[in-house]
């Protein structure tokens, strides 16, 4: 039996062993050819693809289809299972991939029927761009299929890879609109229902901004309307009201935000202008850039930086005479039209030119594992219908990521651009989410302006509209002469930081879609204007690691204040928060209790008053989820500050019992500590940096994910933008011309499959700010691609 026991036991260890070197080996297959010689149709000439130690490719070609044709087969080799999630998410497409699971998600994204404009933008597209635009396509399939198997994903979920299509390009760039900007309408249902709900000066008040920590690069202000008065809006008379914040208010601690600059030759050492950009972004595996150096001698084009794979373009980087960089400039880009009924027909609506009806289309979604749904898509003039408004209304939303006059290549014409002059002239037309462009050009010469469409938009700005009013939604686009920008200021320097940029008409054009309260930008421009002559990218990179707690020290006092009152008066708890406060760094260090403390104490403030004086908009509409603006830190700190009694609701005697609420709440420690003291903020604010994959498949999280970190930086309002899944995307700072000097950081690898070299080769060099080369080193690997 012994003898029985132990080869039955070999004979399952042997089993188990091959199995494993089964699935290592299926594994193996589909890590891409990385030296020697492969073929690909289409090709006019042989294109030499040289990845350097950290998978960076160095793509050479005489033409630049032939550059696109192979910058398909790298994206699709290394990052394909990306590519696919990217086009089915603006699709609505996920739930065939992934499962029933998706169908909420894909109902929502479905209607917007972004695979149609798509279709029809590539459709639109110039001869030129649509060659491109199909070599990219093919070599995209040509690399899946070089493969000797499917990508790991595909083996894990029992499915096959779909081919690629030209329409998944653009689904590619829709999908980064979905996720810059406002696919819901939401901001604007919500001003909507508080110009409704509010008393004008009370909806004026909250919907206000942080005039005094806005940096506008023209000096411009904004103007800051006064507290409502007793009379106007008192609180305490309104009766009994829904005052208390929702319990997951905390996931509003930070948002997105990306930060970008320009300085101008004339402050630099080598007479070039020097450009900075690190876009924040949501994290995954892999990341969501792909570094590429394009080369193509015979047009003089070389050119370094990041691309979105599933797309052809470059999309920041330096091309030796001009470099460039993005934030997302949340400018007002989407209309709700709210539709006004007319009779009992459930369809019909009003305008002004008399009843008109809804149409409708079905979409079918493919359910991997259970049967198709059928979803039917109800459309207007303007758009299709989303939802229904405070008064159970039907609402449509104008978007320009639904119109394929604003989808198209123009963004490669960077690429080629000589100057600030010549790129400024292409810009208006660009086919992306309309973002703050900064250039800066070898001759010295900066610039910012908005890149991308900006539509002519009708009706009171922040505001819906009716289908009834005048000209609903939008009509045409702003002209390129009229784009706004801002050309070699007199200080030599520009900044943006998802905040207000420019005053008067230009900001007017662009609009308000939720912009950044500006404390970031306010400490970019400080820390820009302080640093010495000559600026170099090193000291770019101290600035994009700046992560000092400046916005945070009025409310460390207010909190300190507080903590003293109550010890006046003889209480004993407060000696733990005060202990805690005494050891304040002034940063978002991942070992300081005292900056987890403020952080969540302004929170838990923010959200009884902001949820308090929204209260009557709750009342009216239940259901609503509301959110709280970025800039809402004006009105808030002048509540705290002047303490306005008839704007506190009744549960509280006085401001202080509003503030020991909040502090009582931020107190408590949570799962991810014991104790006050203990409770720092690398503990609440660790980066996971995940594989999509790996939160269904847990036991694989270690393989596939990224090391669980805990770096410095806050989640907003400072340089250094670090949450536990968001945060600085890629870091540079280059000179064009100079691209030797420059640095770049990004928190993963080139390779998608957790076998290669490269999956997690730049992840090291950004979690620790230490400066790694922008441009690819010497070659490691040589792939020749012949026709």
């Amino acid at each position: 039996m012994k003898r029985l026991a132990t080869i039955t036991l070999v004979s399952l260890l042997g089993v188990l062993a091959g199995f494993a070197l089964l699935c290592w080996l299926a594994l193996r297959a589909s890590l891409p050819q990385l030296d020697g010689q492969t073929r690909i149709t289409g090709l006019s000439a042989p294109v030499t693809l040289k990845r350097d130690d950290k998978g960076v490719p160095t793509l050479k070609g005489a033409t630049r289809e032939d550059l696109a044709r192979a910058l398909g087969f790298v994206h699709a080799q290394d990052r394909f299972f990306q590519m696919d999630l990217q086009r089915r998410a603006a699709a609505g497409e996920l739930s065939q991939l992934l499962g029933a699971a998706l169908l909420p998600l894909d109902r929502q994204l479905r209607a917007h029927r972004f695979r149609a404009s798509a279709r029809a933008a590539v459709q639109a597209l110039e001869l030129p761009q649509r060659a491109l635009l199909d070599a990219y396509t093919d070599g995209v399939n040509a690399g899946l299929a070089a493969l000797r198997g499917r990508p790991f994903e595909y083996w894990l979920l029992q499915s096959v890879p779909r081919a690629w299509s030209a329409e998944d390009s653009v689904l590619c760039t829709q999908a980064m609109f979905l996720e810059l900007q406002d696919p819901t309408g939401h901001r604007l249902l919500q001003n909507g229902l508080l110009r409704a709900a509010l008393p004008p000066a009370a909806a004026s008040f909250v919907m206000s901004g942080a005039a005094e920590w806005e940096a506008a690069v023209d000096g411009t202000p904004r103007p800051t309307p006064p507290l409502p008065t007793a009379a106007e809006f008192d609180l305490r008379a309104q009766g009994a009201l829904p005052v208390d914040p929702p319990a997951n208010i905390l996931r509003q601690l930070g948002g997105l935000g990306s930060n970008n600059w320009a300085v101008a030759g004339s402050r630099t050492a080598t007479g070039a202008a020097l450009v900075a950009n690190d876009m924040h972004l949501g994290y995954r595996v892999p990341i969501i850039w792909y570094r590429v150096r394009l080369v193509q001698p015979a047009a003089g084009l070389d050119a370094t930086g990041v691309t979105l794979p599933g797309t052809p373009a470059l999309v920041a980087g330096s091309n030796g005479r001009l470099a460039w960089g993005f934030t997302n400039s949340y400018g007002e880009y989407e209309a709700v039209i709210r539709l006004v009924p007319a009779g009992a027909e459930p369809d019909a609506f009003r305008t002004v030119n008399g009843v008109r009806r809804l149409t409708a289309v079905e979409e079918t979604i493919e359910v991997k594992g259970a049967p198709n749904e059928r979803l039917r898509v109800q459309l207007s003039p303007w758009g299709p219908v989303l939802g229904r408004d405070w008064e159970g209304h039907p609402y449509v939303l104008d978007w320009t990521a639904q119109d394929p006059a604003a989808l198209n290549l123009n963004l490669m014409a960077l690429e080629r651009a000589a100057s600030v002059e010549e790129a400024l002239g292409a810009a208006a037309g660009f086919g992306i989410p309309a973002q703050n462009l900064m250039l800066g050009d070898a001759a010295g010469h900066i610039a910012w302006t908005i890149a991308g469409r900006i539509p002519l938009r009708n009706g009171e700005p922040g505001q819906p509209q009716l289908s009834t009013d005048a000209q609903p939604g939008f009509s045409g686009w702003v002209s390129a002469t009229e784009q706004p920008r801002v050309v070699d200021p007199p200080q030599g320097l520009l900044w943006s930081a998802n905040a207000r940029v420019i005053g008067g008409a230009g900001a007017a054009r662009i609009g308000d879609g939720g912009m950044d309260r500006g404390a970031r930008a306010a400490q970019i421009q400080s820390d820009l204007q302080a640093t010495p002559l000559p600026v170099t990218p090193a000291a770019s990179l101290a600035v994009q690691l700046d992560d000092r707690a400046l916005f945070l020290d009025r409310w460390r006092d207010l909190l300190s204040r507080l903590i003293g009152r109550r010890a006046a008066a003889g209480e004993r708890r407060p000696q733990a928060v005060a202990e805690v406060l005494r050891r304040w760094s002034g940063r978002a260090e991942a070992s300081d209790a005292a900056y987890r403390l403020v952080v969540a104490f302004r929170a838990q403030v923010e959200a009884r008053v902001f949820y308090m004086l929204v209260a009557p908009a709750r009342r009216l509409t239940p259901d609503f989820e509301f959110e709280i603006p970025s800039a809402f830190e004006g009105p808030l700190w002048r509540m705290v500050s002047e303490r306005p009694a008839h704007l506190l609701a009744a549960k509280y005697a006085d401001w202080d019992a509003l503030l020991e609420e909040a502090l009582a709440a931020a107190e408590q420690p949570g799962t991810h500590c014991e104790r006050l003291q203990d409770c720092t903020w690398g503990r609440v604010n660790e980066v996971h940096i995940r594989h999509p994959l790996s939160g269904a498949l847990p036991w694989l999280a270690r393989f596939l994910d990224m090391p669980v970190v805990r770096v410095p930086g806050g989640r907003e309002d400072m340089p250094r933008v670090q949450g536990p899944d968001f945060g600085a995307s890629e870091r540079f700072s280059v000179s064009p011309g100079h691209e030797d000097q420059a640095y770049f950081h990004m928190p993963g690898g080139q390779s998608g499959h957790p076998l290669s070299p490269f999956y997690r080769s730049d992840f090291q060099a950004w979690a620790s700010g230490a400066p790694a080369p922008f441009l690819p080193g010497p070659a490691a690997h040589a792939l020749r691609l012949v026709p």
